[in-house]
């Protein structure tokens, strides 16, 4: 398999499905930074377009774009290479090997994408809830020189723990789905697109249903202005549990709806795109 390929198809992959859902994107974590006492979902929307114009619900497109390439790209690749390396372990992969694969391999990519990711979803939630820099640039000045590095890396923790699961289920849901709906979609490079966007839109939809929580916490760490005195969180089962005392369960689903719709499309749009690139590259998954 040629891995290169692979990277490549994930990293344009990852650069689409960025510019399509950013707005979206935008809207969830304005609501998740919020009391779930506060705005509802409408007047948040409204907010941002009257303050800040359209182009408001695009602020932080340039570090999730200059990042998406790299991260779908290690990413994607980091998955195929550990899942062709376990392939010899897992001659006859029943469904209880067929899962213990897609952990490793789900895990293995979630971890290796989280050191870019992390400062990446750092600036670009600053730049999302707040107006106090001009541009992802000087975001990314400023969180070093108010907090050094540790700071670009606040949430590092958080975003693990809903990356890992949140990769373990999408890929999972989608390699069984496909396989369910299209029993030659392994063998016929050439698979229904249709189907694909269904397989691809149910993994992503149901991996953000059970992650939502951690988002949420990842949000809250990650929307602290840093070096500043009202820091309000600090560390993610700490975040965790305030928010479950503050909010109960409905502070720990705060944007639960355009998440759920978000990662449904990008499920949709990352997997059909990629499965796109690598038809056209001849590859194999």
């Amino acid at each position: 398999i040629a891995r290169q390929e692979h990277a490549f198809a994930g990293a344009m992959s990852g650069v689409f499905v960025s510019l399509c859902l950013h707005p979206i994107d935008t809207i969830k974590t304005v609501i998740q930074s919020c009391r779930a006492d506060m705005k509802p979902f409408h007047s948040i929307v409204r907010t941002i377009i009257t303050e800040k114009g359209l182009f408001g619900l695009y602020r932080g497109i340039s570090s999730n774009i200059l990042c998406s390439a790299p991260i779908s790209a290690v990413y994607t690749f980091t998955y195929e290479s550990v899942k062709k390396s376990m392939l010899p372990l897992f001659p006859k992969a029943g469904l209880f090997l067929s899962l213990t694969e897609i952990q490793c391999t789900g895990g293995f990519a979630s971890i290796a994408t989280s050191f870019i990711f992390t400062p990446s979803e750092r600036i670009k939630q600053q730049m999302q809830v707040g107006t106090h820099y001009p541009n992802c640039w000087n975001a990314l000045i400023q969180i070093l020189k108010n907090g050094g590095l540790p700071s670009l890396y606040t949430g590092w923790g958080a975003l693990l723990c809903r990356n890992i699961p949140h990769s373990v289920i999408k890929f999972y849901t989608y390699e069984n789905l496909k396989r369910f709906i299209l029993p030659s979609f392994e063998s016929d490079p050439r698979a229904n697109t249709a189907a694909t966007l269904v397989c691809g839109g149910l993994a992503g939809s149901s991996a953000s249903l059970f992650t939502t929580p951690f988002d949420v916490v990842k949000t809250r760490l990650q929307a602290q202005i840093p070096g500043s005195n009202t820091t309000q969180y600090s560390g993610v089962f700490t975040t965790l549990t305030k928010i479950w005392r503050q909010d109960g369960l409905r502070g720990l689903y705060r944007g639960l709806t355009p998440r759920v719709v978000m990662y449904m499309i990008q499920g949709a749009l990352f997997f059909t795109s990629y499965e796109t690139l690598k038809r056209a590259f001849s590859l194999k998954l």
